[in-house]
């Protein structure tokens, strides 16, 4: 019998795997109020990990979401979602990527004689199955067929280079301004948050010493 225990399985490599039930009950409550707090706003996902934690999600922690290891816990678990939920720049690149460099070959796999056959619908991994357009059944005499269809490569890849900037060199990157846009929104909400009123007092304070 083959064991698939794995590094991870018995030394953690993620905070969150070192919490206890009741540490873990704790980030998984103000996470979820952190992420319905985001999407009420129409704001991205990854932008709460700007906004303090508020105190009444601290107290019922019994102050146990101030220790660092269940911050940092709180930024995978934020991390992790944003990833899968927002739309970011990065993400639009790597669903084009997974389009513009997807390879037939990932989908199939010899048959009892050699022949291609598809691939079992679970065998392929989800960062592959974002190249596949539609997978049709036809039924024969001769048994069921399988066909695979394939995003177009070259629309895929034509797009992908404007967006990079590769084919016109001269004209900025057409996610730059987007980019800018997400700096933008980020910077609003960390000026909104009360820790940066603190900040800019201090920043302030600091400027007219100097001055003096």
């Amino acid at each position: 019998m083959t064991d698939t225990t794995t590094t991870s399985d018995i030394y953690p490599t993620r905070a969150y795997d070192l919490l206890t039930d009741s540490e873990r009950e704790a980030v998984d409550s103000y996470v979820e109020f952190a992420v319905r707090q985001q999407r009420a706003r129409h704001q991205r996902i990854l932008a709460a990990l700007n906004v303090p934690i508020p105190s009444e999600y601290i107290r019922r922690s019994r102050q146990a979401l101030n220790r660092p290891v269940l911050r940092a816990a709180i930024a995978e678990r934020i991390t992790e979602i944003a990833a899968e939920a927002d739309i970011s720049p990065d993400r639009a690149l790597h669903e084009y990527a997974t389009v513009a460099f997807s390879d037939i070959t990932d989908y199939l796999q010899p048959g009892l004689y050699g022949e291609p056959q598809l691939k079992d619908i679970h065998e392929i991994p989800p960062s592959k199955a974002g190249a596949i357009k539609s997978i049709e059944c036809q039924p024969g005499h001769m048994g069921t067929r399988w066909k695979i269809t394939l995003h177009d490569k070259l629309p895929a890849l034509k797009t992908l280079t404007d967006l990079m900037g590769m084919t016109a060199p001269e004209r900025p990157p057409v996610l730059a301004d987007y980019a800018k846009q997400e700096i933008r929104q980020e910077q609003a909400a960390a000026l909104s948050s009360p820790e940066s009123e603190y900040t800019e007092l201090l920043e302030s304070v600091a400027s007219k010493e100097r001055q003096a």
